[in-house]
């Protein structure tokens, strides 16, 4: 009796598996059986690892916290660049800043000593106006210094000797130097006023050529200035009057510039000594 088709299907089945199984038997026993199983299953094995492996990986990137941390990832990226952008740009400041301050730098500041010296002399006719030292050249001392008495600016060297030096206070006629107001960057020129009193009375000197529109107080003093290089900045001279016609401290003599009447802060009456600030070179 002839077979049937699904007969013969059946038994194409049963020997086919029957196959399988001894391909099995074999490569679990000789190595030319394994790789004999190994060529025939390879291609089955290997497409279901494929399939596997992106299947986990779109199970990975659709997990909750994937995108979070692709998205904070982006952002540092991007705030590490904007940084390195920003440094670049602080750089070519600093470059530039330190090409400026090359281009604008300015001598050091003067140093200074200061030399002792003894009173030799002094007129009682002119007490107020100048005396002698016995400090001069040779000593190291230089014409137009400055000379003080208890740290306040007492008056400048107007001659000098090998070894002595001929002074004149900041009362005298003779004296002019640069000065400023204290706490403000208005600066003139000490002028003395002699035997010249104020109106209240009291020998002085005056700052001339002074801002017009200038306004002090009471806390200000007049300091020296530096300008010309023959003294140094920030010495006291003298406190500020206020006499001025309107009751304040600044006159007006014109439109054009403010003027300070001033009393010596340096004791004027007898002392033996002085210093004379002179500068180191």
């Amino acid at each position: 009796m002839a077979n049937s088709p699904r007969t013969t299907y059946s038994l194409l089945r049963s020997l086919l598996l029957a196959a399988l199984v001894f391909l099995c038997l074999l490569g679990a026993l000789t190595a030319p059986g394994r790789r004999l199983a190994g060529a025939l299953f390879s291609p089955v094995v290997s497409l279901a690892n494929e399939t596997g492996r992106m299947l986990g990986d779109g199970l990975r990137w659709l997990q909750p916290g994937r995108l979070g941390r692709r998205n904070a990832l982006l952002e540092a990226e991007r705030r590490i660049q904007e940084l390195e952008t920003r440094l670049d740009a602080l750089e070519d400041v600093a470059r530039e800043n330190g090409e400026l301050r090359r281009m604008l730098q300015l001598p050091s500041r003067q140093a200074w000593r200061t030399i002792a010296a003894e009173v030799i002399s002094r007129d009682p006719q002119r007490w107020n106006d100048r005396l002698m030292i016995n400090r001069g050249s040779r000593d190291g001392v230089v014409e137009g210094t400055l000379v003080l008495v208890e740290g306040y600016a007492f008056g400048r060297v107007l001659r000098c000797h090998a070894h002595s030096a001929e002074v004149v206070t900041i009362l005298s006629g003779e004296c002019r130097f640069g000065v400023a107001v204290s706490g403000s960057e208005a600066a003139g020129v000490l002028q003395g006023r002699g035997e010249d009193p104020f109106p209240g009375g009291q020998l002085g000197f005056v700052v001339e050529y002074l801002p017009k529109d200038l306004q002090v107080n009471q806390e200000q003093q007049v300091v020296t200035s530096g300008l010309g290089g023959m003294m140094p900045p920030g010495i006291p001279v003298g406190k500020i009057l206020a006499d001025a016609p309107d009751g304040g401290r600044v006159h007006r003599p014109d439109l054009a510039r403010s003027l300070l009447h001033c009393l010596p802060l340096a004791p004027m009456g007898a002392f033996h000594f002085v210093m004379v600030m002179v500068p180191v070179n």
